[in-house]
């Protein structure tokens, strides 16, 4: 214990905790998980290089300049030597494996595996990073915690001797080890062994012919990518087979039935169970547990509705709505522990360098968008993980409430997911999720709000907002206005005032039977897609005074003349109009219509006349009207 804490007390005294804390955001193009790769990717060839300006060009901080000198030093092995310290390290940031999360509208973050290599290779540690996109794959990190890494850095220079691998059996634990020897002999039949499953003391193996890959099969930001084709089987611990090597996707075993494993293929479903018996044909398109006296599920092929009785045998077609057995569908309106619901059959990757937990759902939580078709948790079979403490410890889903249209043929579920991670980063909020009936079309359709109603108060601590807004109007019979409750940070006229959380408007729209949310550059998204009334003046919103976030923080349940200018310059802003007011400009600089593709920024222009809408212009002239007599001496833009 002694030697550990020299270790860090060396790391921290030489380089020291270096974490930003980034305090104002502005408005940003989206994020999205392909070009935060992408930067990630062109972010480390410069590591590599040793290109500290360009390094540096990469941040957007505009506190403790010595901490950056310091990220950058360790980034190009530029820190100077204590005592004996050997020089020889590189780093390296494996981009490719990066963890990537959209914070909310405006940040992404990231979870960067770092490689130190010298005199002795292999030592890990991990870099995390929140961005604002400016462009296209051009982002600014805005916010580092580079403390772990520090540490990590300092000690495998002085005490590269420690940095030799350990050996297998400090690693993994003895179950573990045991799939690594099973799953080298099942080589000679099946060309890779992906994943392993421990029930007690069983384990199965799944197995894969073909070209598997993990992430153009279960990672959206390969949708569209051409799929490499590849068979999934499922081997029991006797060795036989239970699923022969025929499938593209076998689930977590027992996750829906005891003793069975959803299984698909093609897009269709069905079951196996434990003694490879195929218990229900792999011939339908939804699988969906529901509580009742007589059947255990739904099943859907098309059009055609059945149900999966308690014996295990189909019924005939049905004439079933979707209303009929909406409220019965399991896990829908009540929360979730899926961490607990993961565990009953832990499962873990067949990899020395992968040291999570694995879980794949059950397809129709995929469905109702409550869970991702892969999600990872702290391997309980590892006995170290380089990456581990970044894994989810906690993943739950919270049912909000439930809104009803008045003549009752749309129904909408709120869900708010939460998840806790290992780290000790607190609750980091994901996206509100809402699932909807549509009695009319006989539909049930899900979509996840990438806002954040968890604010950080820096990288460690997150406190929720006091606007937890929950509702939905029907604006025609395929657009949808959502109101939800998240985070903004806007800065207002006052520079001691800063708009922190409230009411953020989403627009959603069907297109190919499924919802799309309309694009978005605005705090206030109301003003480019509906025409202004007095309902729009009402809403939650909390407002921090002071230049500090937690110096106070104040709730108001109606937009003030202030609110209402900003609203007003916000739709200019949009289109880069140059503010005669510098304070203005500087409120709105960061907003994607003042900066190029390459982030640099641009003047703005002199007139956007041309570029409103008849909506931008009837709500700026409704807001001029609403202003005239407010006590207020700020000038709008015009």
């Amino acid at each position: 214990m002694k030697t550990k804490s020299l270790l860090v007390t060396l790391g921290i005294a030489a380089v020291a905790v270096v974490v930003f804390f980034f305090v104002r955001a502005a408005n940003a193009s989206r994020p999205d998980k392909t070009s935060v790769h992408r930067f990630l990717v062109a972010f480390n060839k410069k590591v590599k290089a040793g290109k500290s300006d360009e390094i540096r060009a990469c941040f957007d901080l505009d506190r403790k300049p010595e901490a950056l000198t310091r990220i950058v030093g360790i980034l190009t092995n530029k820190v100077p030597p204590i005592g004996d310290v050997l020089s020889l390290t590189k780093v390296n940031l494996i981009a490719d494996s990066a963890t990537v999360k959209i914070a909310n509208d405006e940040l992404a973050e990231a979870v960067i595996p770092v490689v130190f290599t010298g005199t002795y290779d292999g030592s890990r540690s991990v870099l995390k990073v929140r961005m604002r996109r400016v462009s296209g794959d051009n982002y600014k990190i805005v916010q580092v915690d580079a403390s772990q890494m520090a540490v990590d850095y300092m000690n495998f220079r002085r005490f590269p001797s420690m940095n030799i691998f350990r050996p297998d059996t400090e690693r993994y634990g003895e179950t573990t080890m045991k799939a690594f020897a099973t799953a080298k002999s099942l080589k000679a039949k099946y060309d890779t062994v992906i994943w392993f499953a421990h029930m007690g003391d069983n384990t199965y193996y799944y197995v894969v012919n073909g070209q598997w890959d993990l992430e153009q099969n279960f990672y959206p930001r390969y949708r569209n990518s051409p799929k490499k084709p590849y068979k999934m089987g499922l081997v029991g611990p006797d060795l036989k087979e239970v699923i022969p090597a025929q499938y593209t996707m076998i689930h977590t075993i027992n996750d829906l039935f005891p003793g069975m494993v959803e299984v698909e293929k093609d897009g269709k479903k069905g079951l196996f169970d434990l003694n490879g018996k195929n218990v229900l044909p792999v011939n339908y398109d939804q699988i969906i547990l529901i509580k009742d006296n007589a059947a255990l599920a739904v099943l859907r092929n098309g059009n055609d509705y059945y149900y999966l009785q308690k014996d295990m045998t189909v019924s005939d077609k049905v004439d079933l709505k979707v209303a009929n057995f909406f409220p019965k569908i399991k896990d829908i309106g009540r929360d979730l522990n899926v961490h607990n619901r993961a565990f009953a059959v832990p499962m873990e990757y067949n990899s020395r360098d992968e040291y999570s937990a694995i879980y794949l759902p059950p397809s129709y939580l995929v469905d109702l968008g409550m869970t991702g078709r892969l999600m990872e948790f702290k391997n309980p079979f590892r006995k170290v993980g380089d990456y581990s403490e970044d894994f989810t410890q906690e993943y739950n889903i919270g049912y909000t409430n439930t809104v009803n249209l008045s003549n009752n043929w749309l129904s909408v579920l709120f869900y708010s997911i939460e998840e806790l991670f290992i780290s000790g980063r607190g609750q980091m909020y994901n996206g509100k999720n809402l699932v909807i009936l549509d009695k009319k079309k006989n539909k049930v359709y899900s979509y996840n709000f990438e806002t954040d109603y968890r604010r950080q108060r820096d990288f460690g601590e997150s406190t929720a907002i006091g606007c937890d807004v929950n509702n939905i109007r029907v604006l025609n019979d395929s657009m949808y206005e959502v109101k939800t409750g998240a985070v903004i940070y806007a800065d207002m006229y006052d520079p001691a005032k800063v708009l922190v959380g409230g009411t953020y408007y989403h627009y959603l729209i069907m297109r190919g039977g499924k919802l799309e949310e309309l694009p978005n550059e605005r705090y206030f998204g109301f003003t480019k897609y509906r025409k202004m009334d007095d309902s729009y003046l009402n809403g939650c919103y909390e407002l921090s005074i002071g230049r500090v976030a937690a110096d106070k923080d104040i709730k108001i349940n109606r937009i003030t003349p202030d609110l209402l200018l900003y609203i007003k310059n916000e739709i200019y802003a949009e289109y880069g109009y140059r503010f005669k007011d510098t304070r203005w400009q500087h409120v709105f600089e960061d907003m994607p219509a003042y900066c190029n593709k390459d982030g640099k920024p641009i003047p703005g222009k002199v007139s956007v006349d041309d570029s409103l809408t008849d909506v931008d212009k009837y709500n700026i002239n409704w807001i001029t009207q609403k202003l005239k007599g407010a006590k207020t001496s700020i000038l709008a833009a015009k």
